[in-house]
């Protein structure tokens, strides 16, 4: 296995929070699991470095990065910036049948408990809001910070209240964008991510 699949592997069991954050990846582990030497890995694991998503520790070892708050806000005060010029591109190309999938998207999250069904569920009902959205490097740069982001909201318990406010922003940008709206609907998303994200954010945390 070459050093960009191995990249590749594990690029995504970080995001899909397989890996969890602080986690030690060890190369002799890694090369035997792939049955490769480590100098692969180690490059794999470099690649990792460079991409944020692994950190080097104080003995020098390595391991799954963890957001810091300052990090935190940053990237949704970034998310808020951009999903928000999507919706304003979206909104109004909206039709009424993405609508009503959006709602019934929105109402499976708010029965479901697993964190990362929960998650997969949120980042389809926010790809239908910005389905209309023709700016696809807009898109991706989005597409970039939400895997970024779901590596912490994954670890975060969801418990009835937040299922209830997710479901009931989520609710209000829907009816907005159904009434056309639109300068009601980018406020309700920057509130959802300002104040819903910041806070599924602020944790775990490293110090800075």
């Amino acid at each position: 296995m070459d050093p960009k699949s191995i990249f590749n592997e594990l690029q995504d069991e970080i995001e899909s929070g397989q890996l969890a954050p602080g986690s030690v990846l060890k190369q002799e582990l890694i090369a035997e699991r792939f049955g490769v030497s480590r100098q692969p890995v180690r490059q794999a694991l470099n690649q990792l470095l460079g991409s944020g998503l692994v950190v080097r520790r104080p003995d020098r070892s390595l391991a799954v990065a963890i957001l810091s708050e300052r990090e935190a806000a940053e990237l949704t005060e970034l998310r808020a910036i951009l999903e928000v010029a999507a919706l304003e591109q979206s909104a109004p190309l909206l039709t009424s049948p993405l609508l009503r999938k959006a709602e019934r998207l929105n109402d499976e999250l708010f029965s479901e408990y697993d964190p990362l069904r929960i998650e997969e569920l949120d980042h389809q009902f926010h790809r239908i809001l910005y389905s209309g959205c023709k700016n696809t490097r807009l898109l991706g740069t989005i597409e970039a910070l939400r895997r970024e982001s779901r590596r912490a909201c994954l670890h975060q318990k969801h418990g009835a209240e937040e299922r209830r406010e997710f479901f009931e922003e989520h609710a209000a940008i829907v009816a907005a964008c159904a009434r056309q709206d639109v300068s009601a609907a980018v406020e309700h998303l920057r509130h959802h991510l300002t104040q819903t994200t910041a806070r599924l954010l602020s944790m775990p945390t490293r110090d800075d």
